[in-house]
């Protein structure tokens, strides 16, 4: 197989890609045979797995997507995972939804003559999740680098730095989508997934070189980014322990560090997806349905990971649910209190002896490192080993 043949992330391609178009069923017997044979067993799998997916995973997104977004103003990383939720939820439906809808349907939906504007809006969405790779990795690197200007940033600065993405993803598809070398991909309900116009145009004029080129790059800069980021953790923590700090600062890179692992945990699925696609997954009308389901992956593995390893979120669907309370009755959880996006975790609860008094108070104040505020820590121990922590950021 030619090198050159790999560079499409939408589609398998075969060793021979002159006959590209039997390995799809673009044969026009085989294309009206499918079409006016009733659904069997294959076609209702297929349909209904990349239905079923979407229909899982864009609700589930979207309370998720919520969440960030009545919780930006304490959480600045939130705005730029909320961004690239709204992208991730496009590409479910792109990849999941619209091609199961197309495989039960037994039809292509649109018009042949609205195929280039579909593959616009295709591409558009997903060169702007591409995009936020880099931009989240970004995220995480500033706000490890420069905790403090990080924490400031405004709404407005951060939603604007969002848009970007977008605005970069439509200038993208404007500059390509109407050069004569550009082919048009479309959703081909017989062959489980997408086909080209003109493959053989794709291969040798220049657009599979493009694709190959822009993911590259959207791969290399995630990369460097978080090794910056992590190595600087790493140096952070280090220095803590040399020094014994026990300190508001540490508490700070512990969120961030939470926070980092899912953003990595994302880029490295994106990869190994983009790995995968260019090895092959076969041939046939399964290989582009796995396309299919490779790209709703993709974006379906994010609400799963932030769910695991963000504290907020896990507690604010908690609260959704109900089930609030369980956590609130079990004195054995510490509770976190999220101050200017940076999270203070209490000492455990303290040990109170028979015959002491029945309320002890004490107050700590912590001076904020790099910042001429102060943090006052009040605990009070009553009887029954019940103890309370009050935090006030002066």
């Amino acid at each position: 197989m030619q090198l050159s043949a790999h560079f499409h992330p939408f589609i398998t391609v075969p060793d021979d890609y002159q006959t590209v178009q039997s390995h799809y069923m673009t044969n026009a017997s085989n294309l009206d045979a499918w079409y006016e044979a009733p659904l069997d067993a294959e076609d209702v799998i297929a349909g209904g797995t990349l239905l079923l997916f979407a229909a899982v995973f864009v609700p589930l997104y979207g309370i998720v997507a919520v969440i960030m977004l009545r919780n930006d103003k304490d959480i600045v990383g939130f705005r730029f995972l909320f961004s690239a939720a709204v992208a991730d939820v496009l590409l479910l439906i792109n990849y999941g939804a619209w091609p199961g809808a197309t495989i039960l349907l037994k039809s292509e939906i649109i018009e042949r003559w609205m195929r280039p504007w579909l593959q616009m809006y295709l591409d558009w969405a997903w060169f702007a999740m591409c995009y936020h790779y880099s931009l989240i990795a970004w995220s995480r690197f500033a706000a490890i680098k420069y905790p403090h200007s990080f924490r400031s940033q405004s709404r407005r600065t951060s939603y604007s730095l969002c848009l970007s993405c977008f605005v970069f993803a439509a200038i993208q598809v404007l500059l390509t989508h109407f050069q004569s070398w550009y082919v048009t991909f479309y959703y081909e309900p017989a062959a489980y997934g997408m086909l080209s116009e003109d493959f053989f145009k794709y291969l040798t004029q220049g657009q599979s070189l493009m694709f190959f080129s822009f993911h590259l790059l959207m791969v290399l800069i995630p990369i460097v980014f978080y090794t910056y980021a992590i190595a600087l953790l790493i140096q952070h923590r280090r220095a803590a322990k040399r020094h014994d700090q026990r300190t508001f600062t540490s508490s700070q890179h512990h969120v961030e560090s939470r926070l980092i692992i899912p953003c990595v945990f994302n880029s490295i699925v994106f990869i190994v997806g983009q790995v995968v696609i260019t090895v092959g997954t076969g041939e046939g009308k399964w290989a582009t349905w796995t396309v299919m389901l490779l790209f709703s992956f993709n974006s379906a593995v994010n609400p799963i990971l932030y769910l695991f390893f963000s504290g907020v979120i896990r507690k604010r669907i908690m609260e959704m649910l109900g089930m609030d309370n369980i956590r609130k009755k079990n004195p054995g959880i510490p509770v976190y209190s999220t101050i200017m996006g940076n999270t203070v975790s209490p000492s455990p609860p303290s040990t109170a002896e028979e015959g002491s008094s029945p309320l002890r108070k004490k107050s700590t104040l912590v001076i904020v490192p790099g910042e001429k505020r102060y943090l006052t820590v009040s605990t009070s121990v009553k009887h029954h080993h019940h103890k309370s922590e009050t935090y006030t950021l002066l």
